[in-house]
């Protein structure tokens, strides 16, 4: 039974949700993520220990880690699919997903005690790993609705919900956190956003849940999701599991300076995972017409180096400033690992892009394979580096490592007939512009937090004429031709 019968979208349906799901989510998404990141990394970071914040990273990557092992691929191939939806499609993946998160969130709870003794957590890392258990088992009942909105280019009531987890959990935590609560601050407020987003999503996008298990919908399903997850899981043991093993390397010191330095160099990612999230559904919706298919990537690859590429040279430029007049001098250690982490966010922007454009269209295998390359090299990389030069040493890796990411260009142009330097070359020289003027007037400028508010704005509008001045045209025919149907 098909879950509705219009489900093949053309390309103008396509052209026209790309458009206004990009414009809807661009000034919510920014918004919300400016909302959190100001939240945990400026009012936070200032006012609590920062032992406090590593406790809270790394619970956040024990879940993380869990988190990997509940769906095995089943809702991005929900997403990916090619076929009709069928009803027996969402109720074998909602079964296999809720039988492993169920007992993944038993897992979690359970061995809590264990987790807190190991990463030295204390009782109070202890709950929140368990609370953050239990807000995993909520999330997860969220997975089926939002993957048939994003499958059909539906990302509006998905904003909403997020709209409204975000504010429960940042405006919740910063009341507990002034009203003394400590790490517990975070347990409630986590709590809190899992039983209102959960409530929220099944008012707004109702889907027909059900516990069945269909062989055949599992195994087409499967053939797709398990590289897909061994993807993920991949890239999880670069990204989180390795953090995690620092933390034993180091102390919860040393894994905030990690954590922050991250946060502030990927921040302009942001941006990124916002088109990612958008144009995996779209481009796997056009992996039938390569011609229009490649059009569409070089377009995307623009759109997201002239967002990103600006945050991240503006950021580069004034971190020292935000340091000494908006966050804490005690911050100070972590520059140096900013400055090596924002390579990757550097390259995050190309590699990404293709990566994306693999998975979509069904090249699950060979991003597999780039996967299990840079698992390899961080896993390798990484401890050597920290046992030599301590938590800097993760920084280190990561920007040697950054720079194989131009495999991907290879990659992607033996399918499809795209130019990745045209795509990039005028955010890149426009962002650098404007980011060698910004860190001259910091030099010579800034002394509080009005002139650096001054400041940033300068830079926004350099940046913005530059743009205007040499890349007009590209820019106005590239939203033309998102909004011509």
């Amino acid at each position: 039974m098909e879950v509705n019968k219009n489900r093949n979208l053309s390309i103008a349906d396509i052209k026209q949700r790309l458009f206004s799901s990009f414009m809807s989510l661009t000034a919510r998404q920014v918004a919300l993520r400016a909302i959190s990141f100001i939240s945990l990394n400026i009012i936070l970071a200032k006012v609590l220990p920062v032992e406090t914040l590593g406790v809270f990273n790394v619970a956040t990557a024990v879940i993380t880690f869990f988190a990997f092992f509940s769906d095995i691929g089943l809702a991005a191939s929900l997403i990916q699919k090619k076929e009709t939806v069928t009803h027996s499609d969402i109720k074998t993946v909602f079964t296999i997903q809720q039988t492993l998160v169920t007992i993944l969130s038993l897992v979690i709870i359970f061995v809590a005690p264990f987790l807190s003794d190991f990463y030295r957590l204390e009782e109070g890392g202890m709950w929140l790993v368990r609370i953050l258990g239990i807000s995993f088992f909520l999330s997860s009942l969220k997975v089926v609705p939002s993957v048939l909105l994003e499958r059909n280019l539906r990302f509006q009531p998905l904003v909403v919900v997020e709209i409204v987890e975000t504010l429960v959990f940042n405006s919740l935590l910063i009341i507990l956190t002034f009203l003394n609560f400590g790490i517990w601050s975070f347990s409630w407020a986590a709590l809190a956003r899992g039983l209102v987003g959960t409530a929220l999503i099944y008012i707004l996008a109702p889907a027909k849940i059900g516990f069945t298990f269909e062989k055949e919908a599992a195994k087409k399903l499967l053939s797709f999701g398990i590289p897909f997850q061994l993807n993920s899981l991949l890239a999880m043991f670069k990204d989180r599991l390795v953090p995690l093993v620092v933390a034993r390397m180091i102390d919860p010191t040393g894994v905030g300076f990690i954590t922050w330095s991250q946060a502030m160099a990927y921040l302009p990612l942001e941006l990124m995972n916002m088109m990612v999230r958008i144009t995996f559904p779209a481009f796997s919706r056009l992996q039938e017409d390569k011609e229009f298919l490649a059009k569409a990537v070089e377009k995307s690859l623009f759109v997201t180096a002239l967002m990103v590429y600006p945050a991240l040279f503006g950021l580069v430029a004034i971190l020292p400033s935000v340091i000494t007049f908006v966050v804490s001098s005690k911050w100070q250690p972590a520059v140096t690992s900013f400055y090596l982490f924002s390579f990757s966010t550097f390259w995050a922007v190309i590699s990404t892009t293709l990566t994306n454009t693999l998975n979509s269209i069904g090249r699950i295998k060979t991003t597999l394979k780039l996967m299990i390359m840079w698992t390899v090299l961080t896993w390798t990389l990484t401890p050597i580096l920290v046992f030599y030069y301590g938590f800097i040493g993760v920084a280190v890796a990561s920007f040697l490592i950054s720079f194989t990411s131009v495999i991907t260009v290879f990659l992607v142009k033996r399918v499809l007939a795209i130019k990745v330097l045209n795509a990039v070359f005028l955010p890149i020289a426009a962002s650098a512009f404007m980011g060698a003027v910004v860190f001259l007037l910091s030099e010579i400028f800034i002394r509080d937090i009005m002139t650096l508010v001054v400041t940033v704005l300068a830079g926004a509008g350099i940046y913005c004429g530059t743009i205007f001045i040499f890349g007009r045209e590209i820019v106005m025919k590239d939203l033309r031709s998102l909004r011509s149907v």
